[in-house]
C-alpha cells in the first residue's frame, strides 16, 4: 500500500473511533482537491463551494462509521461522491429557484407600467457602460484567461467543450477557469 493510502487508512480508522484527528487528517489531505476538482467546477461560486466543502465534511463525520475501506482507491472517491452530491443538490435547487423566479418575473413584467422614453434611454446607456466595462476588464486579462471566460460564460459551452476548444485536459481547464475568474474579479474591484 502506498504512503498516502496508509495515511488515509489511519485517518479513517481514527475518525471511525470518533477521534477528531482522523477527520482533521482527512480534511487536510483532501479538502483542497475536493474543492478544486469536484465542488467548484460544479458551482463556479467560491462562497457556495466553500459552504459545500464544509457540508461535505459534516456528512463525512456522520457517515464515516458506515464507510468500508477500499484498499485500491482509498477514501477519496467516497469523499468526492459526497461532495458531488451536495454540490449537485445545490445546483438543482438554484436551477429550480431561478426557473420559479423567471415565471414570477414574467408575471410582474406584465403588470408593470410601460417605461418612459427617458427610462428606456437611461437603461440602454447603463447597459452600454456595463458592456464597455466588461470588455475593458476582459482585455486586461491574459489571452488564455480571456478565452476561457469567453468560451464558458459568453458562448456557454460545457466544461468539456471548453477544454476541447483549448486543447487541454478537463482538470486543467477547471484550474484555468478558476484562476481567470479570480483575475477578472481582481481587475474589476481595482478598476470599477
Amino acid at each position: 500500500m502506498s504512503e498516502l493510502l496508509d495515511k488515509e487508512l489511519e485517518f479513517v480508522r481514527q475518525a471511525q473511533t470518533k477521534q477528531s484527528s482522523g477527520l482533521v487528517g482527512l480534511y487536510q489531505l483532501h479538502a483542497d482537491r475536493l474543492y478544486r476538482q469536484v465542488i467548484f467546477p460544479c458551482l463556479a461560486d467560491e462562497s457556495a463551494s466553500e459552504d459545500i466543502l464544509k457540508e461535505t465534511f459534516i456528512v463525512v463525520m456522520k457517515q464515516i462509521q458506515s464507510y468500508e475501506w477500499d484498499q485500491t482507491k482509498g477514501v477519496f472517491p467516497w469523499l468526492a461522491r459526497i461532495a458531488r452530491n451536495r454540490a449537485l443538490d445545490l445546483h438543482r435547487k438554484r436551477t429550480r429557484e431561478h426557473r420559479g423566479n423567471g415565471v414570477y418575473r414574467q408575471e410582474l413584467d406584465l403588470l408593470a407600467p410601460e417605461k418612459s422614453p427617458d427610462q428606456i434611454l437611461e437603461e440602454h446607456q447603463e447597459q452600454q457602460l456595463l458592456k464597455q466595462q466588461i470588455q475593458s476588464c476582459l482585455s486586461s486579462l491574459n489571452s488564455r484567461y480571456r478565452r476561457a471566460l469567453e468560451l464558458r460564460l459568453f458562448q456557454e459551452l460545457s466544461r468539456e467543450e471548453c477544454a476541447e476548444q483549448l486543447d487541454i485536459q478537463l482538470s486543467t481547464f477547471d484550474v484555468l477557469f478558476h484562476r481567470a475568474l479570480r483575475a477578472c474579479r481582481k481587475i474589476w474591484k481595482n478598476t470599477f
